[in-house]
């Protein structure tokens, strides 16, 4: 695991580690917080979205051991807080035991999600794959027992965005703008986008998102590190 450091910001209030499956995903959580002018330092678990999908298929202890010594490795590269920015080791983890045992304050998009549980009953979520699905899906029914949820997990998406292809082809490629309109028609309200990967077309898709709510977590994560660390706001 190489420590990726995004010296742009100078004058920043707070370095914010990000850990995230694949090099793409820990660059695009980098990117993130530099438009927010602050500092961060970055590591990613695996080498693509193929090996992380792999990654996730570890004993839970195991992952959820690697990722605490990941945390540890940003803290002595200088982060005073972590954001998990990868859905999908989120869910595969015991994100109880990470936190217990990181030196720093750590959130990831399943706090964000447990918000979320008693604004609405129909959920669309959109993962990296299968695994992620069902691990989100555990999250809202463990706070909503009445909630419905429609899960779609398409780890293609993700290798076309690693490709670098436009936002608007990935779009009309894998029908995401059908896949609004018939979740509507299933009387979703709000459509999570479970995977970090997926700011990369957020704006494309939100065109197509009348009568729904199109979500990422992102900005609420930084949210909660901000409120727990006076300094950082």
């Amino acid at each position: 695991m190489t420590v990726l450091t995004d010296n742009a910001i100078e004058n920043s209030s707070m370095t914010v580690g990000v850990v995230a499956g694949t090099p793409t995903d820990t660059r695009f959580g980098l990117e993130f917080l530099a438009a927010r002018q602050l500092r961060g330092v970055g590591l990613s678990l695996s080498s693509s979205p193929q090996a992380q999908t792999h990654l996730q298929a570890l004993e839970r202890g195991a992952l959820t051991q690697q990722l605490i010594e990941a945390i540890a490795q940003l803290h002595q590269a200088g982060a005073q807080a972590a954001m998990i920015y990868c859905n999908s080791l989120s869910g595969a983890v015991d994100m109880a035991a990470v936190k217990a045992a990181s030196p720093i304050e750590v959130v990831s998009p399943l706090e964000v999600y447990a918000e979320l549980t008693q604004r609405y009953r129909n959920f669309g979520l959109l993962a990296a794959n299968c695994q992620s699905c069902a691990n989100i899906e555990r999250e809202i029914l463990e706070r909503n027992k009445t909630a419905k949820v429609i899960g779609i997990g398409n780890l293609q998406i993700v290798e076309d965005i690693e490709d670098g292809l436009t936002a608007e082809t990935i779009v009309h490629q894998h029908a995401l703008d059908d896949l609004v309109s018939a979740l509507v028609k299933s009387g979703v309200q709000i459509l999570i986008l479970g995977c970090t990967h997926f700011d990369y077309f957020y704006r494309e898709l939100l065109a197509h998102c009348d009568g729904i709510r199109l979500f990422l977590p992102s900005e609420r994560m930084l949210q909660l590190l901000q409120e727990r660390i006076p300094q950082a706001a």
